[in-house]
């Protein structure tokens, strides 16, 4: 009967609909499969490092060419952070050749006056008689190897006197060090080393307070 063959038709049409709601559906839904691991913060910053495409990048706030970074890890980029500023007088990101000579100096290299205006030219992109902490990251580099490392000799003596691994030295700290190696201080002698290297103000000695009381001193 006509009637009958229309019906069948609605019926059918209406399975499709709702075949192919369904067949949306399941495209919607995401397969296990097909969601990706989510990515650690260390394996980010890793890749940005090592993979952006650009010659400088940034570690600790500070920017570096991507040679520095396969040369020095951010630790040493931070703790050279420390010497740079501490021979920048004029807090104005730039050092000159007897600022740079001091600064090596520092560090364990023996550089001449000439040697080190020479550097200066050789270092400086802009030609300026000024070089940026950048530039003095790469002089360094290039200086690596020519003598003993001071800068390894400081950290150490920074864990000696680190007794309890905390990372800062306490008075307390100071004064079994100093029992342990035979050496004779008062209570107010404890005290002025504490204050003459503590910065901040807390009362204890850090590694980056240690290292910069130990250059400005020449213990080292």
């Amino acid at each position: 009967m006509p009637g009958k063959k229309k019906l069948k038709g609605k019926k059918k049409g209406k399975k499709a609909t709702k075949s192919s709601a369904v067949s949306q559906k399941s495209t919607d839904v995401l397969q296990p499969e097909a969601i990706s691991q989510p990515v650690l913060p260390r394996e980010k910053l890793i890749d940005l490092l090592t993979s952006n495409p650009v010659d400088e990048k940034e570690v600790h706030g500070n920017k570096v060419s991507t040679r520095v970074l396969k040369e020095l890890t951010p630790q040493e980029i931070r703790d050279l952070r420390i010497v740079f500023d501490l021979f920048d007088i004029n807090n104005d990101g730039f050092i000159g050749s007897a600022e740079l000579r001091r600064a090596l100096k520092a560090l364990g290299f023996k550089v001449s006056k000439i040697e080190a205006q020479k550097l200066i030219v050789d270092s400086s992109a802009k030609g300026m008689s000024l070089i940026t902490f950048t530039e003095f990251l790469e002089t360094v580099i290039d200086r690596q190897g020519d003598t003993r490392d001071i800068y390894d000799e400081i950290l150490k003596g920074f864990k000696m006197f680190d007794i309890d691994e905390t990372g800062s030295i306490s008075i307390d700290n100071l004064r079994i060090a100093c029992q342990d190696t035979g050496l004779k201080f008062t209570q107010k002698d404890l005290e002025e080393m504490i204050v003459e290297a503590d910065i901040n103000g807390d009362g204890l000695i850090d590694q980056s307070e240690f290292i910069r009381i130990m250059l400005q001193t020449n213990l080292f």
